[in-house]
């Protein structure tokens, strides 16, 4: 277990940290609607388990989107979301290096990170594993964050936006319940965005 004022300090240095980045990236947006929703998202998950590692948990939710902070420019950002969870699990042993953690605390949140995403071959097992990437999909239903795909993608034609968010909704939808109750808490959230997916273009508006 980590000792709380290292968890603390831990925490505040890279809460600070992401915020330097946000500000000199322009990524400030993402910061306010979707790392802080994750982890509120992530705590109120914990309150449902809390038999799970509420330090690892948290100290992975506030990493695991790092490298995302280090990348400038639209073009560049979608590269590096390819394999963020990979190379944030990376970067996220060496910024977390200097605070003398276990080998064993360091792995752990690692491995929240490597799986946060839920992809094929990089599944959540772990109860914190499991928090961190349900966290990340409720996240999405808690925000405004599925109108920025413009803002990654502003080429996109609107027919194209709506079909691609319809696939996301979708898929976050899926990782939320990797933990039933975590579906139970944003049901009415999904279920209203993907009612107003399906009305583009309805019968009625034509």
């Amino acid at each position: 277990m980590i000792e709380k004022d290292k968890f603390y300090r831990i925490v505040d240095e890279i809460k600070s940290y992401l915020l330097r980045l946000a500000q000199e990236n322009d990524f400030q947006w993402f910061f306010d609607l979707h790392q802080l929703e994750v982890v509120k998202c992530a705590e109120l998950l914990l309150d449902k388990y809390p038999h799970a590692d509420r330090e690892i948990v948290l100290i992975a939710a506030w990493l695991h989107d790092v490298v995302q902070y280090l990348a400038c420019g639209e073009g560049e950002r979608d590269k590096v979301k390819m394999n963020h969870h990979l190379d944030g699990a990376v970067k996220a042993k060496e910024f977390l290096g200097k605070y003398q953690l276990g080998e064993e605390e360091i792995e752990r949140i690692q491995k929240c990170i490597q799986r946060h995403r839920n992809k094929k071959g990089h599944e959540a097992v772990s109860i914190e594993e499991k928090i961190v990437a349900s966290a990340d999909a409720m996240s999405h239903f808690y925000s405004v964050f599925f109108l920025t795909f413009f803002k990654f993608h502003p080429s996109t034609d609107l027919d194209e936006m709506v079909e691609i968010n319809k696939e996301k909704i979708e898929r976050d939808w899926r990782d939320v319940n990797i933990l039933p109750e975590a579906g139970d808490i944003v049901r009415s959230r999904y279920e209203n965005l993907r009612n107003m997916l399906a009305s583009y273009k309805c019968d009625f508006c034509n």
